[in-house]
């Protein structure tokens, strides 16, 4: 990784064993504790001086509530290739638009290198098909159903192919440490990992480099 680069993170849920990430452009679930995971994943820092930036397509940041958009306590930027400018940065609603992902990681690597930590990729489906190439790390909660009866519905999946092909799963200890400390985390299990069940499904937090 080059000096100075601001690391680019791919965090998402999927749904094993054929990673899937959503039906119909939403989440198939609502998982309260996976969600504050996430929560303070992105909105947390190692450096205090700094944030940092959730990437998401538009129907993404559409999927969001309105009382909750922008996410707080992160630089919100949105693609989409119907925006006319090429990186629109509204400072008053904290929100940068971008007409491709290429160009916004283009002027966040540039415009905000000594104030951002991190810029995490938050879906949706072609966006994170998108970032395969140019990514450094991937969170992933891991998650299947308790009863094997009623699984969720879905119509988007991450690329496990690419995956596997370019990134390695690491053990526990790498994701404790790669995480900021607030960043809270189910106790482990006999075998050290981060495992929890919420709502009928099986959770497990697992960080996964580039080879």
């Amino acid at each position: 990784m080059a000096t100075g680069k601001i690391p680019v993170v791919g965090i998402v849920a999927c749904l094993q064993p054929d990673m899937g990430i959503g039906f119909q452009g939403g989440l198939p679930w609502r998982l309260p504790k996976e969600m504050k995971y996430f929560r303070q994943v992105t909105s947390s820092t190692k450096d205090s001086n700094k944030k940092n930036a959730v990437i998401m397509g538009r129907k993404t940041w559409e999927s969001i509530p309105p009382k909750f958009r922008p996410l707080p306590n992160r630089m919100n930027v949105v693609i989409s290739r119907s925006f006319d400018d090429g990186f629109d940065h509204d400072k008053e609603k904290s929100i940068i638009r971008s007409n491709s992902l290429a160009n916004a990681l283009t002027n966040l690597q540039n415009k905000f290198q000594d104030s951002l930590e991190r810029i995490y990729v938050i879906g949706g489906g072609e966006v994170y098909n998108q970032i395969f190439p140019i990514t450094d790390h991937w969170l992933i909660t891991k998650i299947c159903t308790l009863d094997k009866t009623t699984v969720p519905a879905m119509d988007t999946f991450l690329d496990a192919k690419r995956l596997k092909e370019a990134f390695s799963e690491q053990d526990p200890a790498q994701l404790k440490e790669f995480l900021p400390p607030i960043v809270e985390l189910p106790e482990t299990k006999f075998d050290q990992r981060y495992i929890q069940e919420e709502k009928g499904y099986h959770l497990e937090f697992t960080l996964f480099n580039r080879r």
